[in-house]
C-alpha cells in the first residue's frame, strides 16, 4: 500500500518534477491519480490552494492562479518565472528612482497615477502653505457620486512609518464634504490605520509603498511595458502532456488524441494488449507506466510512457480509482467484444472532431482540407497537422477511412 502524504508535501514532490508553475487544481488531479493524498472533502482543491496561498516560504505565486516552488522562481526555468523575477527587479528599481526624486516631482508622479485610475479636476497644490494637502481631486463613480478627495503623500524611506497624527492633520485641512487620501513610499504604523478608521471621522484611505508600486504598474506609470516574443513548447508535435490534458472543447471532449507504441497501424493491437493487463492485473499509474517501457522497445521515457497511458483515458476506457487503473464501462465493454465499431463511437464521444471528420471524407480530402475544416468549426487553434494526422491515423486503424491519391477518404 502507497503511503500518503500531506497535501504540502505532494505539492512540493509534484512541483519539483514540474517544468511550469501549476494551478492548485492541476497539483490536486495529479496528487490524487497518483495516490498521494487522501481527501474525504468535497473540494480537495481548496485545501490545496489554503496551503500553498499561506506557506509563502515554501511556495511563490507566478502568474494568475499559478504556484512554483521558492527555490525555482530563483532559477527561472520557466518563462513565466523569468518574467515575474524581471518585473520584481524593476519594481525594486522603481523604488529607488522615486525614493531619488524630488520631493515635489514625487506629488506629480502621483497626480498622474490619479489620473489614470479616474480622478479628475487632479491639482498639485503651491509647495508652502498647502497646509498639509499635497494634491486635489473628485473622483466620481458612474456618473452619480463626485467624492472631493484631500491627498498628502510621503516620500519616506522603508522603516520610516506613517503615524496617526498625519491622520489628523490632513482632517484638520479638508473641508466637511471632503475625503481623505495619504500615500506614501513607506507603510503606516498601527495607529494610523486604527485611527484612518476612526467610527464619525472622515474616513481617510491609506496606500503604502508596495500598493503604490502595483499601482504604478497597474496602469503603467513610471514604467513602460516591454513586448517580447516568448517561445514554448508546441504540445500538438509531441509526446502526450505528463497529466491528462485540461483543455476540452465541445461537450466537454478532449482537444488531444495521441499515438500509440507499437507501428502507426498496430494502434489497435497496443491498445487491446493494455486493456488486457488492466484487467487482468490490479495496476498502478506506475505500473502501467513500467510495463510500456518494458513491452516497446522505443519507449525509453517515462515522461512519454505516461503519455501513452493517457489515450485511452481521453477516450473513455480507462480511469483510475484508489491509485489503481480500471476499465470504464465502456472500456469493459470493448475488452469484451472487441468491436471497432463500438470504440469507433466511445472514441467520437470523447474527442474533438473524431467522428465529425470520417463524415467530412465522402470525397477525398487533404490534411489541410481538414486541418481549416476543424479549425473553422471547432473550438481549436492548431497551427500545424499533428492532431489532424493523429485522428487521421486512428480512422485508418479503425478501418474507417483510407488514404487515396486524391487524399483521405472514407470506405
Amino acid at each position: 500500500m502507497i503511503k500518503k502524504i500531506s497535501f504540502k508535501e505532494a505539492a512540493i514532490k509534484i512541483l519539483k518534477e514540474a517544468e511550469e508553475p501549476l494551478s492548485a487544481k492541476e497539483i490536486t488531479k495529479i496528487a490524487l491519480e497518483e495516490n498521494m493524498i487522501e481527501s474525504s472533502g468535497a473540494t480537495p482543491e481548496a485545501t490545496m490552494a489554503a496551503q500553498l496561498y499561506t506557506d509563502t516560504g515554501k511556495f511563490k505565486k507566478v502568474g494568475k492562479g499559478l504556484f512554483a516552488l521558492l527555490r525555482q522562481t530563483e532559477s527561472a526555468k520557466s518563462p513565466l518565472i523569468a518574467i515575474q523575477n524581471q518585473n520584481n527587479l524593476v519594481k525594486q528599481k522603481l523604488i529607488e528612482k522615486i525614493q531619488e526624486m524630488d520631493p515635489f516631482q514625487f506629488e506629480f508622479l502621483v497626480a498622474e497615477l490619479l489620473r489614470k485610475i479616474g480622478y479628475e479636476n487632479v491639482d498639485v497644490t503651491k509647495r508652502s502653505g498647502d497646509k498639509g494637502i499635497d494634491i486635489i481631486g473628485n473622483l466620481t463613480v458612474g456618473g452619480l457620486t463626485n467624492v472631493k478627495t484631500v491627498i498628502q503623500v510621503k516620500r519616506y524611506k522603508t522603516g520610516n512609518n506613517i503615524s496617526g497624527k498625519y491622520i489628523t492633520q490632513l482632517r484638520g485641512s479638508a473641508e466637511v464634504d471632503q475625503r481623505g487620501l495619504i500615500i506614501t513610499t513607506s507603510d503606516f504604523t498601527k495607529d494610523a490605520r486604527d485611527e484612518s478608521r476612526a467610527i464619525n471621522k472622515m474616513p481617510v484611505a491609506l496606500v503604502n509603498g508596495q500598493k503604490l508600486i502595483d499601482l504604478l504598474f497597474q496602469y503603467k506609470v513610471g514604467v513602460k511595458e516591454d513586448i517580447v516574443s516568448v517561445f514554448s513548447i508546441n504540445s500538438e508535435l509531441f509526446e502526450n502532456e505528463l497529466i491528462d490534458s485540461p483543455s476540452k472543447g465541445i461537450g466537454n471532449k478532449s482537444r488531444a488524441i495521441w499515438p500509440l507504441p507499437g507501428g502507426i497501424y498496430s494502434y489497435i493491437e497496443t491498445l487491446n494488449q493494455l486493456m488486457d493487463r488492466i484487467s487482468d492485473k490490479k495496476s498502478s499509474r506506475e505500473d502501467l507506466i513500467n510495463w510500456f517501457v518494458d513491452s516497446f522497445e522505443n519507449v525509453t521515457s517515462k515522461k512519454t510512457a505516461n503519455g501513452y497511458l493517457n489515450v485511452p483515458k481521453n477516450m473513455g476506457l480507462i480511469d483510475f480509482l484508489n491509485g489503481n487503473c480500471v476499465l470504464t464501462s465502456d472500456g469493459q465493454q470493448y475488452h469484451t467484444t472487441r468491436n471497432l465499431q463500438f470504440l469507433f463511437e466511445t472514441i467520437s464521444k470523447n474527442i474533438v472532431a473524431f467522428e465529425e471528420i470520417y463524415q467530412f471524407l465522402i470525397e477525398p480530402k487533404s490534411e489541410q482540407d481538414i486541418l481549416e475544416y476543424v479549425v473553422e468549426n471547432f473550438d481549436v487553434n492548431w497551427s500545424t497537422l499533428a492532431q489532424v494526422n493523429f485522428r487521421l491515423l486512428w480512422l485508418i486503424n479503425l478501418g474507417k477511412i483510407e488514404r487515396t491519391t486524391d487524399g483521405y477518404k472514407a470506405k
